[in-house]
């Protein structure tokens, strides 16, 4: 009976077999080790006797019926009230662009960028020196961090070929 459980969990029993599980649990001796699936075949067995009543059919196609009206009336609703919500977004929106454009422009404070202009060519020369090293101090990083990064790809990539 343990193998035949078994099989029957791994969905590889036959009609015949299952039917031997199950007179087997509805019968009163049963392995201590397999008394734990016995309320499981008691509920197969119980629902086996369960069946619709005749109308059936009818009470369903009644509450069909019934909420497939208040489905059409509750269509009806959430239209109407994304339409106004859909206006009132727009005039929210236009309210917002024509104050923002009627409002008097505050001046900014401009700044005098002539002092700070360099005049010699000399400090030219080297604040450009200085930028650049800069740039290529940040580009050697870059370029570091990327061959860092490939290496680690390609440590990956044995696994995956």
């Amino acid at each position: 009976m343990k193998a035949l459980i078994e099989k029957y969990f791994e969905g590889e029993t036959s009609l015949e077999e299952e039917a031997q599980l199950r007179a087997y649990f509805s019968g009163g001796v049963v392995d201590d080790e397999l008394r734990v699936y016995q309320p499981l075949f008691q509920h197969f067995s119980e629902e086996r006797g369960q069946s619709l009543s005749s109308d059936f059919d009818e009470k369903l196609l009644q509450k069909l019926d019934a909420s497939e009206a208040k489905l059409v009336r509750m269509r009806i609703w959430p239209k109407q009230l994304l339409r106004i919500a859909a206006v009132a977004a727009v005039l929210v929106v236009a309210m917002i662009f024509l104050q923002k454009t009627n409002a008097p422009q505050a001046q900014q404070a401009s700044v005098d960028w002539s002092k700070y202009e360099i005049t010699d060519e000399q400090q030219a020369y080297e604040e450009t020196v200085k930028a650049l090293r800069l740039v290529s101090s940040k580009l050697k990083k870059g370029s570091k961090k990327a061959s860092e990064e490939v290496g680690k790809m390609e440590k990956v990539g044995k696994y995956f070929n």
